[in-house]
């Protein structure tokens, strides 16, 4: 009885089971859906979960890192308001991003308009910057010329432009620089102003000149660019940017494959790592404070490139001691021929381009110190004793100049345009002519200058030369006489450190001379001996403020200090603002004889004088 029980128990335990059994063959996910949520976290914790945590650490890194990069930004762009670049864009420190250059694919690079070209204010010079057309000219140009204007372009490379001393040539020669005022345009503009004026016109020489160039890009910039501002006259100074091109001899030269954006172009489009490299340093130069801040405001296009690295003004030799391909005498001559006669195709090209314009033209070479004969300065002997460049490939630049200058002679004398010839024209002078290998002094500048404009008087203005427009004794020009001359008289000084000589240095500078409030007994002028009659043409007045600029004042001269004669009456509302202080400037029609020179204020309401600096020359 109890074992039957027992069975009927374990059948029932069978039943059960297979009813369950059943159960689950009948509706499968009855038990799975209760499983579900626990294998849901199960997935939730293993993987989701994970990978949030690791998306959400990346996001806060990210943040974290462009919260510093802002802050990094935030801070270069305070420091670089605390540095000279803060003086130089005082309005706008944005435009400390820019590179001097930027890439003009037509005809390789140009200036950037507003950018600042001249940081050097050692010479008492005020910042200058690029026109609304990327020339360095304090005024900017129309594209519609006003009928009242003369337009004149000089054109040319970093001679043309005024870039001073370079390369290892800068610090030897005290980082001496060429301000705007002592450029070639602005001397032929006041001088042909003075001395042959054009009735009703306004002549206007602007500087379009850009270190580096050659001419390649003056054919080129003209054709793309200069033609459309209608230029009444095109002077061209060039010649020495063609030496480290011209001597590359190689089988595969190609003269337009030789500037310095395409240098850097090949670069980038060949996707190799000086090419990424370059482009990525230039974007974030250009686009951030921090590299901006980094490379101190430099201009990263002159210096990026690989290859050929070019010093603004001159190219450097490509590699040192790099040998041309061809290795006979034969080989080498045939090459540089070849490079010689593309040149001078290119100068032809400009020719014709000009004149199928119908827009009249000088061509004018420059001058080059190894070519020269020059009595060497004594800076200049500091010069000789350089490396420079000598050579270019290993072939003597004076060699390779003098077989360009001989071809484009010829090619003058066949096609007719106007070439002049500087290179040997410094050959009688002892003063300092040269700040390195092609870059001219003020001096020379102006004698340049000079000459430029007396060939625009007499060939193309159709007016005879004076007495005037000599160039006798070229050392003269050099000079500025009031430098080496003595004060005779002037009121007593506000005090000690004020005396009459500051106003004698040369270059306005923080010292000035400022008198003490003058009493009616006391005259106000102020009168300078230079030692013996010169002829004079030019003046040059800084004064010490806004302020101290008189309304009306005067400058005589004298031969006697009896009998004085004007040389210029002058007002306040005509200063330049060449300097960082006011001043004027002044060119004769007619040199004058004169060994005193008297200063006078004529305005009594500013009982003191306060110059900076006191200059003429002949």
């Amino acid at each position: 009885m109890n074992t039957d029980k027992t069975k009927e128990k374990v059948h029932s335990v069978e039943a059960i089971n297979l009813a369950g059994d059943i159960k689950n063959e009948s509706n499968p996910h009855q038990v799975s859906d209760a499983l579900q949520p626990k294998k849901k976290a199960g997935i939730v914790r293993g993987f989701v979960w994970p990978a949030f945590r690791v998306l959400s650490y990346g996001v806060f890194l990210a943040i974290v890192v462009a919260l510093i990069l802002w802050g990094l930004e935030t801070l270069a762009k305070y420091g670089l308001r605390r540095t000279y670049l803060g003086a130089v864009y005082p309005d706008d420190i944005t435009m400390a991003r820019s590179d001097f250059n930027r890439p003009v694919s037509h005809y390789d690079y140009d200036f950037v308009p507003g950018v600042c070209l001249e940081y050097n204010i050692l010479k008492g010079n005020s910042y200058e910057y690029a026109n609304n057309a990327g020339l360095r000219d304090p005024r900017d140009i129309s594209r519609e010329k006003p009928p009242d204007e003369y337009r004149i372009f000089l054109t040319g490379g970093s001679t043309a432009y005024g870039l001073g001393a370079i390369g290892e040539a800068a610090s030897a020669m005290g980082w001496y620089a060429i301000e705007y005022r002592e450029t070639i345009s602005h001397m032929m503009e006041m001088i042909l102003n003075a001395t042959a004026p054009i009735p009703g016109k306004n002549i206007r020489v602007y500087n379009t000149a850009v270190w580096g160039y050659a001419y390649q890009h003056n054919l080129m910039r003209y054709l793309a660019k200069l033609r459309r501002y209608n230029p009444d006259l095109v002077v061209s100074f060039d010649g020495a940017n063609e030496l480290p091109a011209v001597s590359k001899l190689t089988e595969d030269w190609d003269y337009f494959r030789e500037g310095q954006f395409n240098n850097i172009l090949r670069d980038i489009y060949a996707y190799n790592r000086p090419g990424l490299a370059s482009y990525l340093t230039l974007w974030f130069k250009n686009n951030t404070f921090l590299m901006t801040y980094i490379w101190a405001g430099r201009d990263l296009f002159q210096e990026l490139n690989p290859e050929v690295r070019q010093h603004p003004g001159v190219a450097e030799d490509v590699k040192a001691g790099k040998k041309a391909v061809s290795t006979s005498v034969e080989e080498r001559s045939k090459l540089l021929d070849r490079n010689i006669a593309t040149v001078v195709r290119i100068v032809e090209n400009y020719h014709s381009a000009l004149q199928n314009d119908g827009v009249p033209h000088i061509l004018a070479l420059q001058p080059w110190f190894y070519s020269c004969k020059k009595p060497l300065h004594e800076k200049e002997k500091i010069l000789a004793g350089m490396t420079g460049y000598r050579e270019y490939f290993g072939i003597p630049s004076d060699r390779v100049y003098k077989l360009l200058i001989d071809k484009i002679s010829e090619s003058a004398g066949n096609k007719g345009y106007f070439l002049v010839d500087f290179s040997d024209y410094f050959d009688d002078v002892s003063e300092w002519v040269f700040t390195d290998w092609c870059h001219l002094t003020a001096g020379a500048n102006y004698l340049v200058a000079k000459e430029l404009s007396n060939l625009i008087k007499e060939h193309f203005f159709g007016r005879p030369l004076n007495e005037g427009d000599s160039t006798k004794n070229k050392n003269e020009f050099f000079w500025d006489l009031a430098a080496s001359g003595s004060i005779i008289y002037a009121p007593p000084p506000d005090a000690p450190q004020n005396q009459p000589k500051n106003m004698l240095s040369g270059y306005p500078g923080e010292e000035l001379y400022s008198s003490r409030d003058l009493t009616h007994e006391e005259r106000a002028e102020v009168v300078v001996d230079l030692g013996e009659v010169h002829p004079l043409s030019r003046l040059r007045l800084v004064w010490g403020d806004e302020d101290s600029v008189p309304n009306q004042w005067d400058v005589e001269v004298s031969t006697d200090e009896k009998t004085w004669h004007p040389f210029v009456h002058g007002s306040g509302y005509k200063t330049d603002n060449y300097s960082r202080w006011p001043g004027f400037e002044y060119y004769a029609a007619e040199p004058v004889q004169a060994r005193y020179l008297k200063y006078k204020p004529l305005d009594d309401s500013k009982p003191v004088i306060a110059l900076r600096s006191l200059s003429v020359f002949r």
